[in-house]
């Protein structure tokens, strides 16, 4: 190979490399301080009945899981029929979803 056509090849790859550096340092440190900071996303989950109560709060909390949001979100489960059953269910999965929380609708009018 001619050693002008290596020469640049490698300032390709050494440009790519550094761009994918930068790019990972600043994703890094963005998450770090939106992690100081108060959570940014908020997620509320209105539950109407008993039997859509557990699949609605698994999706999103498991959607943020996925997106590797769990430090950046939280999800907020309402229960506006104030159903003990629904209660029930959510404070077993707030139990194993650190960052889920019951609220009221009062909170979801405070932040609209």
């Amino acid at each position: 190979m001619d050693p002008v056509i290596l020469q640049v090849m490698l300032s390709v790859l050494a440009a790519c490399m550094l761009a994918l550096i930068v790019k990972w340092i600043s994703l890094r440190m963005t998450k770090c301080r939106l992690l100081r900071e108060e959570v940014p996303f908020t997620v509320f989950a209105t539950i109407r009945t008993a039997d859509e109560a557990e699949y609605i709060v698994r999706c999103a909390m498991d959607r943020i899981k996925w997106l590797d949001l769990h430090g950046m979100c939280r999800v907020v489960c309402l229960n506006p029929s104030n159903d003990p059953e629904i209660d029930e269910i959510l404070r077993r999965l707030v139990q194993i979803y650190p960052f889920a929380q019951i609220g009221s609708l009062q909170i979801r009018k405070n932040v609209l």
